[in-house]
């Protein structure tokens, strides 16, 4: 139809009958080409949008992505730390446990000392027993001493500076008696 209509306006050669003719298949392979355009604008369009979809969601993965570096590198710094005060601690600990070390040796060695000592005080109360036993038979016999002393005082009146002397004697012997089982009784309550 559009054939008779250009014919019937550019009038009637053969010439221009061909002329028409290839000016509608251009008309046609234009138009065909602009549909195919159309339809292929629309189809990149579409990919435009599903690409910028995708532009936007690897943005947002870039993002995660790079919060996820930043918190690693945190959790890093964070960790490094942690290991140099763990070193440090695990250093001091070695100190004091050392320390504790050399404390238990000491002591140890007091403790043996201390033994030691125990065992010589008791040898030393054994011997001050012994001797209390030794000064008691000493009293005995002093008081017995004293009482002939009383004696033979009044039998001699007039020797009375020679027994003077003799109880000086006797009284210092009686006090130093005392002295010696005033120092047991402390060795006794402190053992």
């Amino acid at each position: 139809m559009e054939e008779e209509l250009l014919i019937k306006d550019f009038g009637s050669g053969y010439e221009d009958y061909k002329e028409r003719r290839e000016l509608l298949k251009e008309i046609e392979e234009l138009r065909k080409i602009k549909l195919f355009l159309d339809e292929e604008e629309t189809r990149l369009t579409r990919e435009i949008d599903i690409l910028s979809g995708e532009l936007e969601g690897v943005d947002i993965a870039i993002s995660a992505a790079n919060n996820h570096t930043l918190s690693y590198e945190k959790r890093k710094k964070d960790c490094v730390k942690n290991i140099e005060f763990l070193k440090s601690r695990k250093d001091e600990l070695i100190k004091e446990t050392d320390e504790l070390h050399f404390k238990v040796k000491e002591l140890r060695a007091e403790e043996s000392s201390s033994a030691m000592l125990n065992k010589n005080l008791r040898s030393e109360l054994n011997d001050i027993s012994s001797e209390k036993a030794r000064v008691i038979k000493r009293l005995d016999i002093v008081k017995s001493g004293i009482k002939s002393i009383s004696k033979e005082q009044v039998d001699r009146l007039p020797n009375l500076e020679g027994c003077d002397s003799i109880l000086k004697q006797v009284y210092n012997l009686l006090r130093e008696t005392q002295d010696r089982m005033e120092i047991s009784a402390l060795m006794k309550k402190r053992l």
